[in-house]
This record gives structure tokens, sequence and C-alpha cells, in this order.
């Protein structure tokens, strides 16, 4: 027999090398909202190796002690106990430490930070009040090359469900994270060229809404269907620095939209709010409604739809918060309105972004923004959940049926529809010649704008393992941007996903 030589020291130095090792970046997800399962399973490993490292190194310095120690613990059930209680406390430990990751506000890359100021705007969900998602006349990538993937930072489970806001160099997302004893959101900046970490600021709760830039500030709310108490923060674009939080009494899923000075937003129960965009203090309050969408302010209004009880429309003064009108609708106005000229479009349907009703509605109406009267009306075979995009005369959309249409902006009469296959519940984006569009099957597919051809599709599932697309791609600096599970994706590089995923493993 080999009998070991090596001094105790120099293995538990081994010993704690490879516990270091096994404790990397978790990778496990459920969609939208972190479950505690999945939590768990992602921190096993790290788990694993420091409960094997006590107890390996505890044998490597005492043999004897434990030899007399494991037959006192056979023995006496109140030392069972003990062990029983130390051992959670240990497990719960290191979950605990795992989950804090990079402190609020903590992470920096090593590269400079740009100190530049940030002036430029993406004042609501999707850019603009037309939802393109793109906002420079800048086309998207011709190819669907990587340029590079951002994960998730701080040892926790995360998901990039939040869409990106691209503002000049920067790219402004949040996220979803967690671990088995505890759950939060985050807000990133990083650099749009590299994908560079600049900043991060935890946050209590998870976040599914996505930032909105203006002002040189980022406003974003935390909150899903189940949580209560949410804020809506303000963030300094720059440094990441807290500047004010405004509490309501439910969930902040709403993207906030800015406009001449103030902040609008969805918040759950609450209905609607107002805020002076600078101090965060209350102007008016719209209640008795639940919303959950990014409003839509146009020529003095305001307009929002909500998917809950008594499914209706609306249209309230932007200064008094007043009623103008409502307007009752078949389905839930889930899908965030859009608009142009005297035309606001309401996405509408039942279901939701994780299943398909039992009988599956879906409809775009288009509503006379001073009367609230149909314009017109087109039915899809299954809800449509997406942002409806303007651009120069047609309006884009995806549907739960598995199609992405085009339809004309003044009659609503067909251009085409792309036969995707799967659920798209993620608003596409429009450049002047294409249409970029995530799908529930993980692909991301670039239509030609004219009609609908498939000129390249890109799979994501390589990255995540097999994850539906959420999170709505934005265009910008000729590059497309989207949240993945763990990951913030950049398309439109030279590099090979080889070579950036074997950058990332190391």
């Amino acid at each position: 027999m080999i009998k070991l030589k090596t001094k105790p020291s120099i293995l538990a130095l081994v010993l704690l090398c490879i516990a270091f090792n096994a404790a990397g970046t978790a990778h496990a997800v459920i969609p939208q909202l972190l479950g505690p399962l999945s939590a768990l399973l992602s921190v096993i490993p790290q788990i694993l190796a420091v409960v094997g490292l006590a107890f390996l190194t505890a044998f490597v310095f005492a043999r004897d002690w434990l030899k007399g120690l494991f037959y006192r613990i056979r023995e006496s059930f109140l030392l069972k106990a003990i062990i029983l209680a130390l051992l959670f406390v240990l497990i719960g430990g290191s979950a605990w430490i795992i989950s804090r990751g990079v402190q609020s506000g903590g992470l920096r890359s090593k590269a400079a930070v740009n100190t530049q100021p940030v002036t430029q705007s993406w004042y609501t969900f999707r850019g603009d009040l037309a939802r393109t998602g793109h906002l420079d006349n800048l086309p998207g990538p011709a190819q669907p090359t990587l340029s590079w993937l951002f994960k998730g930072t701080g040892g926790v489970v995360v998901d990039f469900s939040s869409s990106p806001a691209v503002v000049g160099s920067r790219v402004y997302i949040a996220a979803a994270q967690g671990s088995f004893f505890s759950s939060g959101g985050a807000l990133y900046c990083l650099d749009a060229d590299n994908g560079a970490g600049l900043w991060r600021y935890d946050m209590p709760i998870q976040i599914f809404s996505s930032p909105a830039v203006a002002g040189g500030r980022v406003y974003v709310g935390e909150g899903f269907h189940q949580d209560a108490n949410c804020h809506l923060y303000c963030f300094d674009a720059e440094s990441g620095r807290a500047i004010w939080q405004f509490q309501t009494t439910s969930h902040v899923e709403s993207t906030p939209v800015i406009s001449q000075g103030k902040v609008y937003f969805g918040a759950g129960d609450d209905g609607v709010y107002c805020l002076d965009a600078l101090e965060g203090q209350l102007i008016w309050h719209y209640p008795f409604v639940h919303v959950d969408v990014s409003p839509v302010v146009w020529k003095g209004k305001v307009y929002f739809g909500t998917g809950y009880g008594v499914y209706r429309i609306y249209a309230v003064d932007a200064n008094t918060g007043e009623k103008v009108w409502s307007k009752r609708v078949e389905y839930p106005a889930w899908g965030s309105p859009s608009a142009d000229g005297n035309t606001v479009f309401f996405g509408l349907g039942n279901g939701n972004f994780v299943e398909s009703a039992a009988s599956p509605k879906g409809r775009v109406s288009a509503r006379n923004a001073e009367t609230g009267s149909p314009i017109w009306e087109y039915e899809t075979n299954d809800s449509v959940l997406t942002a409806v995009a303007y651009r120069d005369g047609f309006v884009y959309f995806g549907s739960r049926d598995g199609g992405v249409y085009a339809l004309n902006a003044a009659d609503g009469t067909p251009r085409w529809k792309a036969h995707i296959g799967y659920p798209v519940v993620s608003s596409p984006a429009i450049t002047a010649d294409s249409v970029y569009a995530g799908a529930n099957n993980g692909v991301i597919y670039k239509l030609d704008i004219d009609n609908g051809d498939v000129v390249w599709q890109y799979d994501t599932n390589r990255i995540t393992g097999g994850e539906p697309i959420y999170s709505s791609p934005a265009i910008a600096n000729g590059r497309l941007y989207v949240g993945l599970k763990d990951y913030l994706l950049c398309l439109g590089g030279e590099k090979a996903m080889e070579e950036i995923l074997d950058l990332d493993n190391q």
C-alpha cells in the first residue's frame, strides 16, 4: 500500500483551493422570478465544498479525537441534535455569504470607467413613445456574431428578464437575483462597447421593471406580482448613487416614463403615480385600478390599461391625473401602449407571459387619442403581450400564437406575418430595414421589414441551456443587446462564440 506522506498543512491548503474552485457563480433560474428550489440547486456545489472542507480538514488534524467524537455522537441523542443544528447553521451561513455577492454600488470593472456625463435619454420602455427599441440612425447587426457576454456577478442566481436601455456608451439593465435563503434585485451599468461592469446597485426585492434614463438619471421599479411595499428608485446614471426612492403599497413591474420633469409609472394595485422627477415628490395619484404596463405620455395625456378586474383602457390628464376617458375592452390590456399622430395602439389578450389561456384570444386595438373610440382592431390567435411598435406608417408586434406581425397603422390591414412557431412575448426592436424579435424557443430572429422573411437567426440555448426570451432587444451602436438567464448578450461583433465562451470560463 502506498502511504500518503503529504504534510497536513499542505493537504489542507490543497483542499482549500479545491473548495474555492468549486464555489463558482450559480446558473439556475426560474423565468421572471427566482424560486427557492432553483436557488438551492445553484448553491449546492458551494455548500458541499464548504462542508467537505470542514470535515476533511478536521480529519487531517484530529483523527483520533474525531473517532471518540463519532462514538459519543452515536450514543447520544443530544449530540446528534447539536451536530444537525450546526450543519444547518453552516449551510445557511454559506448560502448567505454567497448570496451577498458584491455590495450595493460596489461593482467596478478593471477597465477605466467612462466619466463623461450621461446626457442622452432612453426615457421609457423601448426608448420612446413609438416603442421601437432603437433611437439612433445606425442599422442593427448585419450578422449574428457575438460581441460580448456579461454574466451576473456576486455568486447569486441572476435573471435578466428586464429589458436593456442603451444610452451613449452605457447599457443599463435590471435583474432578479437570489439564493436559497434570500432574494433581491440589482441595477447594472455596463460599458456598451465591451460589456465591462461599471457599477451595480443591489435592492431588497426582485426586479422585472426595465430602466428608463433621462436627465442624467436612471429610474426603475422593483417587485413582481406577489410583492408589496415596493419602491420606484432614482439613481445617478454616471455613478450609480441612489438619489431618492418612493414607496408604494403594491409592486412596480411597470417601466417608468419621464416627461417634462415628471415621472409616471404603474404600481400594481396602487394604480398610477405621477412624481416630480428631480425630488421624487408626489404630484398626483390615480387609484382603484391595477396597472403593470408602462404608460405612454402623449399630447398632454397619460394612456394605460389594466389586465385585472374589469378590463379597461384609460386616458388621464398628465398634469392633474383627472380622467379624460376610459373604455371597456374585451381582453386584458397587458401590452404597453404606443402612440403616433392622433392614434394610441394597445396590445390585448388573455393568458400571461408563461402560458396561454384555455381559450386563447388576442387583439391590437387602435384608438382615437382624444376620445378613446376604436379606429380599427385586429384579431390574433393568442394574446399580444408585447408593446405595439410604430415606424413609418406601420405597427409591429409579437403574439403568443407564434407570429410576428406588421400592419398598416392607418387601417390595420396586414402587411405580413412571420410564422416563428413559438410564442413571442418579447417586444420586437424596429430599425429602418429590419425587425428583431426574441421567441420562447430561445432564438433571436432578424426579419426583413418589407416582407417578414427571416434574414438570420441566433440560438441562445447554448448559452442559457434552453430558456425563453422575455427581455426585449435594444438596437444601438450597430449592435443588439438583450437579457437572458444569467447573461446580458450583445450581438454585432467579430468574435466567434467559441472564443467568448472560452474567455468566460477562464
